[in-house]
């Protein structure tokens, strides 16, 4: 009976007191019974406007029986359409889910059809709302009186829909200008470029009629003539938009069309001159510290807040266990250093080298981590990183200042470096 619930739905009548509103609230429930240990938990699911709070209801524990006989409840005790009492509430079963049902048929105690929950006054008084009935003249009138609203011509609006006029203008910096032919409105754009050093939020004025005249106690009562129209617009103008001059440079293609063929006027057609690129310093990278890696410490070179250097991920997932080791001794004339032994590990996820010297017997040397992992380069290839292929059995070696001689290497390696190379 492991992970088998039994789930009814139902509900208890709560009296209120003190209240004029309501005698009784309705309060809906989920009665969970786990065949497992013979145990109940009740939900109370969460309604809006219900006034109720919302959550356990009882916590899962086995509960007895109101008869005082000690025995626990059992499923033979639960039925829908019938009543349950628990802890002192009479709460009737009302359906339950399709396990449930088919678990009684199993038993051969069928349920019955699902009843319906009531309503209690409650909900049926905060459910009956009063619909708000719009005002569409009040609202025209509003919208009149503000600037705004329908237009007043609609076959303007049909006509040029999605009809808009665009011009490149300077006022001590680029702007676009918009203009809307449905409804005679215009809005201001910045004019961005790359690197311009500047937040990219291009609405520098919102969509809107522009007045010809700023001077007015209230927004909205300029009269409609005393708006800014597409005719009065021309080459080489300057538009005073809210005490500020932008002067027209240029159109595009469609706009210079409109006026050639409506107005008979010339627009030249360009968008916006960028700035001039700025000359790019000559950053000096200053040599490596050895604290950190260098390509973490590059990052303070190049910006201003740092960002963590992006890592191959694809491959430090393939070659997370791979690693090849060759052994190696000392390339030096000093006869202390003739048989001191070293292994040579290269780890492939990210091009890192350890070295770890070999325990000699009665040599006065103690063995362990000569080189600390990390990337060294190579200064006898062009300074550049190691890469596997510098490590030749038979070849020599300075790493980090230290001369190795390379002496021989694991199967594993053998292999990997024929695969790769095809000789080794």
């Amino acid at each position: 009976m492991d992970k088998q619930v039994l789930r009814f739905y139902g509900y208890f009548k709560e009296p209120v007191v003190e209240s004029a509103l309501e005698h009784y609230r309705v309060r809906k429930l989920v009665v969970l019974y786990y065949l497992e240990d013979q145990t109940i938990n009740i939900i109370e699911p969460k309604e809006t406007n219900s006034g109720t709070p919302q959550g356990i209801f009882l916590k899962r524990q086995a509960v007895l029986k109101e008869d005082g006989s000690g025995i626990a409840l059992l499923p033979e005790d639960f039925s829908v359409g019938s009543n349950v009492v628990i802890y002192g509430k009479n709460i009737r079963l009302t359906d339950c889910d399709q396990y449930t049902r088919e678990f009684y048929e199993n038993l051969g105690m069928p349920q019955g059809s699902p009843e319906s929950i009531p309503s209690d006054p409650y909900t049926t008084k905060t459910k009956a709302q009063v619909k708000k009935v719009k005002d569409t003249a009040m609202k025209e009138f509003l919208e009149k009186s503000l600037g705004g609203g329908r237009p007043k011509n609609q076959k303007q609006f049909l006509d040029n829909d999605r009809k808009v006029l665009r011009f490149y203008a300077n006022s001590g910096e680029n702007f676009i200008i918009n203009y809307y032919l449905a409804d005679d409105t215009l809005e201001v754009l910045e004019s961005h470029y790359p690197n311009d050093g500047k937040i990219e939020f291009p609405i520098f004025l919102k969509r809107g009629k522009l007045p010809k005249r700023f001077a007015i106690g209230q927004p909205g009562q300029t009269p409609q003539e005393d708006h800014l129209k597409e005719y009065e617009i021309e080459p080489d103008m300057t538009i005073n938009i809210f005490g500020r001059a932008f002067y027209i440079e240029s159109a595009d293609p469609f706009t210079a069309n409109y006026y050639k063929e409506n107005y008979s006027r010339i627009f030249p057609i360009g968008p916006t001159r960028e700035p001039n690129p700025q000359e790019k310093s000559n950053i000096k990278v200053p040599p490596h510290n050895g604290i950190g890696s260098e390509e973490d410490s590059l990052g303070y070179v190049y910006r201003l807040v740092p960002k963590p250097p992006q890592k191959d991920y694809f491959k430090f997932i393939d070659n997370s266990h791979k690693i090849l080791r060759w052994t190696a001794r000392f390339n030096s004339p000093q006869p202390e250093d003739e048989e001191r032994k070293f292994i040579v590990m290269f780890f492939l996820n990210d091009d890192t080298v350890q070295i770890h010297e070999m325990p000699q017997r009665n040599s006065g040397i103690h063995e362990g981590k000569f080189l600390t992992r990390g990337r060294y380069r190579n200064s006898t290839r062009n300074n550049e990183f190691f890469h596997p292929a510098d490590f030749m059995v038979g070849s020599d070696l300075i790493i980090n200042s230290y001369r190795f001689h390379i002496e021989g290497c694991d199967d594993h390696t053998r292999k990997w470096m024929q695969e790769t190379f095809g000789t080794y």
